[in-house]
């Protein structure tokens, strides 16, 4: 019998693309790892020395700037600096979830319920309206800026829902330097508060004119009004919901 030819598995592939592919993404999540590293090292050395004229997240934001900065004037592999400049996968799967839930915990844990509650009205007011003006605001002056050539021209509706991205904010930062300088638990809850709630009013107000924008002609405005209440109030239903069946098992 003549000898076959043994046939490889790899035959085909381009394994040496795919190890390179490899090294780079290795490559490019060690280095946001040591960046990772370097902002919680500095920032430890601003709180430990008192030093306020520089923010923790500002000196995290300057490191990131300049290593972008450098990066990209460097002669690097274009692999390499896709990976390190930033990559989608490594934000959504890393970064996003401590980004988001972190700060919501730490703070909810030294809240203190007794001035959560007794603001309550007024964390509402600033979380609902508030929320709302900010997005109406926003979107009518980014429209006019449209018009005036200030900046990039995009329909109302579009306007509406950048207003909607941008209008909940998350005062990580504010929320730091207050319990570092021992404000008032009044306004700390204030603060917090608002913050906790105004997601649900930002993404309700988002799906809304998302809703607008998909069905301009066939969506009347009762069914643009359901559209909301059935996000936020859905929303705000399951948090309290879920908050209410946490309590009375860990109770």
């Amino acid at each position: 019998m003549e000898d076959q030819d043994q046939i490889s598995p790899a035959d085909g592939v381009d394994v040496s693309g795919a190890s390179k592919e490899q090294q780079a993404a290795g490559l490019g999540i060690l280095l946001q790892i040591m960046m990772l590293v370097l902002s919680f090292v500095l920032g430890h050395v601003l709180r430990r020395k008192r030093i306020y004229v520089l923010p923790e997240a500002s000196a995290s934001l300057l490191i990131g700037l300049l290593v972008g900065t450098l990066a990209n004037i460097s002669h690097t592999q274009n692999s390499i600096r896709a990976w390190f400049n930033f990559h989608d996968e490594f934000f959504l799967l890393f970064l996003l979830p401590p980004i988001i839930l972190y700060p919501q915990i730490l703070s909810g844990f030294s809240l203190s319920p007794k001035p959560f509650f007794s603001n309550f009205g007024a964390i509402v007011t600033f979380a609902i309206f508030g929320t709302f003006l900010a997005s109406i605001v926003t979107g009518v002056l980014v429209y006019l800026g449209g018009l005036i050539y200030l900046m990039y021209k995009l329909p109302f509706v579009e306007c509406l829902m950048f207003g909607a991205l941008i209008s909940a904010t998350d005062p990580v930062t504010v929320l730091s330097i207050f319990q570092e300088l021992g404000t008032d638990v009044n306004l700390y809850a204030l603060v917090f508060g608002e913050s906790v709630l105004n997601d649900a009013m930002a993404i309700s107000l988002y799906r809304t004119m998302s809703a607008i924008k998909t069905h301009p002609s066939g969506q009347n405005f009762f069914m643009v009004v359901v559209r909301f209440l059935e996000t936020f109030v859905g929303s705000m239903s399951a948090g309290v919901g879920v908050g209410f069946i946490s309590a009375l098992i860990s109770f």
